[in-house]
């Protein structure tokens, strides 16, 4: 290997801070000791390392209760450090070990490492994803090719997945090496002396001013980051009043994907000792007192780990899963970032569902009603049984049928009618997430029902158990299957 090839991992620090001492940028919970660096350097900056003590594992007492003794040799010792280099177009951190945990990342450019690496890649070459997918509950999902691969070797849903971060190979030009860029950070490999760090860093911000990335990844703007200051204060003070109302809405989750085999547990500022194996809103709740979005930020949620030298953890904030629908279209809280879904596709979307025939069944509205100044709504299960016996329907919500080609038995329907039409219910609540989990329930269904024989006959049979006439109504036969799903 030369000399001078190293890996790099970098951030670049938000403008409006870039006139601040560069120990500003380090985490107030941050032990860390200050290095000037040399003039022969070329770098002007500074160098801060994470004062390491060394720690035993926590599961070095199970190894000492079946010997009888302590274990010596068993503690551990780890390195993390960051170094600040000023340019010529702004200020940048390089980080090393888990020095990215030092960072204060509210400084730091969130788009950074992403879109760098996007306007950089050869998308033919792509490695590795990680996605977000818009979900009920929100999924993070990591996808990895054996060889380089397009885009559409991930099964990414262009409709629901938020692209978190992304591995290749640099287009032609493009003289950097095995790429990776995520949310804030972007990382390469680089052939480069020491002295030259600087540039390379202006240079490397040159391709995050680019919007190449629009010629083959034009669909990650189908869900665009809030960036206009006033919109963000809007829609905080909104997360906050949910919080104060302890809304159920709200959902506390670990921003990245973790190694969960390293997990011991997890723990809230305020309540540190009291080590959980999940992360639950509510135990943070009961801590909180006053809610602002300060106190979300200063908050932490612990990361404890076996075996590791240090915990690792993350701001409260930058954990909340949060989403508002509103009357332009939908926003969402994920790691730290308000979200809106892009209007034209949105419109995109409109024209589609404009295409559908509206179902031309008379539904019963929902019962609605006050209780002790609380409303209260009809659940799903009892509208489904009424609406069956006033429309004289086949019942059959909750009643799962298994197939080979889903991981879990699935319904064939709620309510299926004497014309063969499959009706899917879900309460109108949540956001977007029921919508598109309505929408998903429809379409598996559907695709099961019309593709698998093994599950129409056990579907069949779920039907005699109602009777003759409602077996009869799925035919043995794909061919004879007449499909239509209404909501």
């Amino acid at each position: 290997m030369a000399k001078d090839f190293r890996h790099l991992n970098l951030f670049l620090i938000k403008e409006s801070f870039s006139a601040e001492p560069f120990s500003q940028h380090i985490s107030d919970q941050a032990d860390v000791s200050e290095f000037p660096l040399v003039e022969e350097s070329g770098i002007v900056g500074q160098l801060f390392v994470k004062n390491s003590i060394e720690r035993r594992p926590n599961w070095a007492d199970t190894l000492d209760s079946v010997v009888g003794k302590k274990i010596e040799n068993l503690g551990n010792r780890s390195s993390s450090a960051v170094l600040f280099l000023k340019g010529d177009a702004g200020v940048y951190a390089l980080v090393f070990g888990y020095g990215r945990y030092l960072l204060d990342q509210t400084r730091c450019v969130q788009d950074f490492g992403i879109k760098t690496a996007l306007n950089t890649l050869d998308h033919r070459t792509l490695r590795s994803v990680d996605l977000h997918t818009l979900e009920e509950q929100p999924v993070q999902k990591k996808a990895q090719a054996p060889r380089d691969a397009e885009v559409g070797v991930f099964g990414i849903d262009i409709l629901r997945d938020i692209l978190r971060a992304v591995t290749g190979q640099a287009k032609k030009g493009v003289s950097l090496f095995q790429i990776t860029g995520g949310d804030a950070m972007f990382s390469c490999s680089v052939n480069v002396p020491s002295n030259l760090l600087a540039a390379l860093c202006d240079r490397i911000q040159q391709y995050y001013r680019e919007s190449t990335y629009k010629e083959n990844f034009a669909w990650v703007d189908n869900v665009q980051r809030v960036k206009d200051e006033g919109e963000i204060s809007r829609l905080d003070e909104l997360l906050c009043k949910a919080i104060a109302a302890r809304s159920k809405d709200i959902i506390i989750t670990v921003p990245e994907v973790i190694s969960w085999d390293e997990v011991d547990g997890f723990s809230f500022t305020r309540a540190k000792n009291d080590i959980q194996p999940t992360v639950e809103a509510e135990r943070y709740f009961d801590t909180l007192g006053e809610v602002s979005i300060d106190r979300l930020n200063s908050d932490k949620v612990f990361v404890s780990r076996a075996g590791a030298n240090h915990d690792i953890s993350f701001p409260v904030y930058r954990c909340v899963y949060f989403e508002i629908v509103e009357a332009d279209g939908v926003r969402l809280l994920f790691d730290g970032k308000w979200y809106k879904v892009n209007r034209d596709f949105s419109s995109r979307i409109n024209e589609s569902l404009d295409d559908i025939d509206i179902s031309d069944i008379d539904f019963p509205g929902v019962f609605v009603w006050d209780d002790a100044g609380s409303a209260k709504i009809e659940s799903e299960g009892d509208y489904n049984e009424r609406v069956a016996k006033s429309e004289s329907f086949h019942l059959l919500d909750k009643k799962l049928i298994k197939t080979n080609r889903t991981t879990t038995s699935i319904e064939l329907c709620d309510l299926l009618t004497p014309k063969r039409q499959f009706i899917h219910a879900k309460h109108r609540k949540g956001g977007s997430a029921g919508l598109s989990h309505l929408f998903a329930q429809g379409t598996v269904s559907a695709e099961v029902t019309v593709g698998d024989r093994a599950f129409r006959k056990k579907a069949r049979t779920e039907l005699n158990k109602i009777s003759a006439a409602a077996r009869d109504l799925l035919p043995w036969r794909s061919k004879a299957l007449i499909l239509r799903s209404f909501s």
